[in-house]
């Protein structure tokens, strides 16, 4: 979306420009801070093959890594629309992770939209209401990238609280699912959960 004339680009959006004029720079510190939102996404969308069969770390290198050699495709202006172009990188990435474990070159449509859908689901929680809900009035995230900031701070919490997070409003599963997939009583589930979102809000607030 073009900026109006009163309106500057944000510090993401200049190392966008740059990055797509050449300058490699720009583009190295661009797929920095996006790094933690792809390995969030990546944690996220494994598909139930491959959990505990890949990194989610590695998945998010491998996906860098591609968009710094196709960053010519790249035709957004905006922090959101990289993060778009970059969450269909990493779904092909995804995609061509199980097929290789599953022993099939052939692509599978099915499977692409089902891990589209997984990565969409996350990333649209990263841009929800509850940016706002963690987030005191006092900070200043720049227009439309605090979903930049949350994916590094969910990156932070324990495997539990992150786990918990995802399968309540990524996953949106009723406490009851919630307790039977990690285990546990709904009781302990629903007092983690409010644990991890106070954790969650506090590495926030640091940001």
């Amino acid at each position: 979306m073009p900026h109006s004339a009163d309106e500057a680009p944000s510090p993401t959006e200049r190392l966008i420009t740059a990055a797509r004029g050449g300058d490699g720079d720009a583009l190295g510190e661009l797929l920095s801070c996006y790094r933690k939102y792809l390995v969030f996404l990546a944690r996220s969308g494994l598909h139930h093959h491959l959990r505990g069969k890949a990194d989610p770390s590695d998945l998010a290198q491998e996906a860098c890594l591609a968009a710094h050699a196709n960053i010519a495709e790249f035709r957004g202006e905006t922090a959101e629309e990289f993060a778009s172009w970059l969450r269909g990188i990493l779904t092909n990435t995804l995609a061509m992770h199980v097929r290789k474990y599953l022993g099939t070159q052939k692509r599978d449509p099915r499977l692409e939209q089902h891990l589209n859908q997984s990565l969409a689901s996350a990333s649209g929680f990263l841009q929800s209401r509850i940016v706002g809900d963690v987030t005191s009035p006092s900070q200043h995230f720049a227009r439309n990238e605090a979903f930049l900031r949350l994916a590094e701070a969910l990156e932070t919490l324990t495997d539990d609280y992150r786990q918990v997070i995802v399968l309540r409003h990524v996953e949106g599963l009723p406490f009851a699912e919630v307790a039977q997939t990690m285990q546990r009583s709904v009781h302990s589930v629903e007092k983690l959960w409010v644990r991890a979102l106070a954790k969650l809000k506090s590495q926030m607030d640091e940001r």
